[in-house]
């Protein structure tokens, strides 16, 4: 079609033919060559201006506008857009104007400017409702149900695609039908029906083959490959990813590629794949500052931050938090001074016009300009204020992003944690506590199989079987502590009367007493905070047991002043702190406690007895 189209331009003396041919490669070539569509457009334009067709002119301005939206230059895509829009307005061309409104719409929704989106788009689908042109109302309704998604309205965009869906299929649309199951797939996606959202993309891919829309099918795989990582398949959602970059080079723009990167980064990112993801941010990062692209190196530097919050790369998130709010605060300032501009030249307008009329009306023009100053002040405070809301709106919102995204990874690095806890304790109980429960037994049967006449080997045995018996004890309460990531003070409570109760057994002449504050019931400690606590007090009673001699031993737990207090008080010969070895487990004692955030106190004299004070702060209070 288009070596036809370059034969009909030899020997054609008829410019209005030579505009028409120019305007139609135009069009061929928007989704093949970029420079070439856009070259043929300027020479349509020139030929239509020279002719002054309005009518030409529109359509060419129109397919200009559409080979800049496929290329995502957004701006000059709508600046043609609306030359297109003036002329046929003009021309009272109510067909050509619901088209060029369907065609504004796209532009204003993937500028986020939706109010402007919707209006155009319902412009649209009114002039097509009421001369009941069925084809291009599908068209309109599947522009509105996309933006209904962007929108999260997924119910309302399944209302206006579900009709043009049976519209496309009853007359057998394959190029529509391409367009609007894409679509779909994308609204089930939002309502996370991913079975749906797996069918109608299967049904866009079909279509597009048919209809050989291979720009379509790109954006499909990539579609197809969130759609596998949202299901965890990381292998499959890679296969497509490759799949839509394959297609991508043949078809896409440069612009379209980059998006594509930025897609499979994001699903990286929710898939875990950290260094994945980290490596091709890292690549698209640096060609967009080698050209200088602000916007798009700012959306990149949005994904860049939360990855390195995963990777636990703090000083590089805070480094790239910080490029991030000076681009963010140069593109405000890029936006302020277009928004000021075009004020500025609707002003000049304005003025010149008043300008003319001031022979007429002196005093008027002298309050026409003053109401025109005023305006432009107005207007001028107002988009700043609004400006610096939504700026505002926005940091916010990625620091509460920020927070959730850190909250994600310290649940995911806990939840693993707990896992290993769980395997860990399970080999400690399945493997050496039988083990242990073995050597015991073995001992016992030596001991009640053999006349063993020498003492000190049936001491040693017997050493070995009460040994081992206290290395269950100590394995089970370590198990303990490990299954649970967090333990209830009743639970510490209970575990450590059991023990008093087991060392009243071993020695009856001692007075035991335990007394515990109410209030500390219901409060919650970490594993390793219970297990230090429960550690400390039982090295404190086993060494006022073995080496003070003491009769009354008391273990008090209090809550006071948004603390935990934690004192074991025994009567027995105390020692001289200066002239004691770290032996009996004091230094053990004081850095379990301090590795919890608490503090460690002993107070003790020779013959007047010892105090072990723990001081904690009361997370709960």
């Amino acid at each position: 079609m288009i070596d036809k189209l370059k034969a009909s331009l030899k020997d054609n003396p008829d410019a209005k033919k030579t505009a028409s041919v120019y305007s139609d490669l135009t069009w061929y070539y928007s989704t093949v060559s970029v420079d070439s569509a856009l070259a043929y457009g300027k020479k349509a334009e020139y030929e239509a201006q020279k002719l002054a067709d309005s009518t030409l002119l529109g359509q060419i301005y129109s397919d200009i506008g559409s080979v800049y939206f496929n290329n995502g230059d957004l701006d000059n895509s709508q600046k043609n857009y609306l030359r297109s829009y003036t002329i046929r307005k003009h021309r009272k061309d109510a067909f050509g104007v619901a088209k060029i409104s369907n065609n504004l719409g796209n532009v204003y929704r993937d500028k986020q400017e939706y109010t402007k989106s919707m209006k155009a788009f319902l412009e649209a689908l009114a002039y097509f409702e009421s001369v009941k042109d069925d084809k291009n109302k599908a068209v309109a309704q599947s522009n509105i149900g996309l933006l209904m998604v962007r929108l999260s309205d997924y119910s309302k965009a399944l209302q206006y695609l579900n009709p043009a869906i049976a519209y496309a299929e009853k007359n057998k649309l394959p190029d529509r039908l391409c367009e609007f199951y894409g679509n779909l797939g994308k609204a089930y996606m939002g309502l996370n029906d991913t079975i749906k959202a797996r069918v109608a993309f299967e049904k866009s891919l079909k279509n597009c083959k048919i209809s050989g829309n291979q720009k379509a099918i790109s954006t499909l795989y990539q579609n197809m490959g969130l759609l596998k990582t949202r299901q965890q398949n990381a292998a499959g959602a890679t296969a497509l990813y490759e799949k839509s970059k394959a297609v991508a080079k043949t078809v896409n723009s440069d612009h379209d590629q980059d998006n594509l990167k930025i897609s499979i980064a994001r699903s990286y990112l929710k898939s875990g794949k950290y260094q994945e993801a980290l490596k091709l941010l890292t690549e698209i990062k640096a060609k967009f500052l080698r050209e200088k692209k602000d916007e798009s190196l700012y959306y990149t530097l949005d994904i860049l931050i939360p990855t390195f919050a995963y990777l636990k790369q703090p000083d590089s998130v805070l480094y790239y938090q910080e490029i991030n709010k000076k681009l963010s605060e140069h593109l405000t300032r890029l936006s302020t001074l277009k928004h000021t501009a075009e004020l500025e030249t609707k002003y000049q307008t304005a003025k010149k016009e008043k300008l003319l009329a001031e022979e007429r009306a002196e005093t008027r023009r002298k309050t026409t300009l003053l109401i025109g100053i005023s305006i432009l002040t107005f207007f001028v405070i107002i988009i700043s204020l609004l400006i610096y809301r939504q700026q505002k709106l926005k940091n916010k919102q990625q620091k509460q992003e920020f927070r959730l995204k850190t909250a994600i990874a310290q649940i995911e690095t806990q939840n693993k944690l707990q896992e290993q806890r769980l395997s860990i304790s399970r080999d400690l109980h399945d493997n050496i506590g039988a083990q242990l429960t073995f050597i015991i037994s073995s001992v016992d049967n030596i001991k009640h199989g053999f006349d063993i006449q020498n003492i000190r080997l049936s001491d040693k045995l017997r050493s070995i079987s009460e040994f081992t018996k206290s290395t269950i004890v100590e394995l089970r309460d370590t198990i303990w502590a490990m299954n649970n990531s967090a333990i209830a003070f009743e639970d510490l409570k209970v575990r450590i009367l059991n023990f008093i109760e087991k060392a009243k057994m071993a020695k009856e002449d001692i007075h035991f007493s335990f007394d515990i504050d109410e209030k500390l019931n219901t409060l919650t400690l970490s594993s390793i905070e219970g297990m230090n606590i429960y550690r400390t007090i039982q090295e404190a009673v086993n060494n006022a047991i073995k080496y003070a001699g003491a009769e009354n031993i008391a273990i008090d737990a209090s809550a006071e002043n948004g603390n935990i207090s934690i004192t074991i008080t025994d009567n027995g010969t105390g020692f001289d702190p200066e002239n004691i070895s770290n032996g009996n487990g004091l230094h053990n004692m004081r850095k379990r406690i301090e590795d919890i955030g608490g503090t460690f106190e002993i107070r003790t004299a020779v013959s007047e007895g010892t105090t072990i004070s723990i001081l904690l702060k009361n997370k709960n209070s």
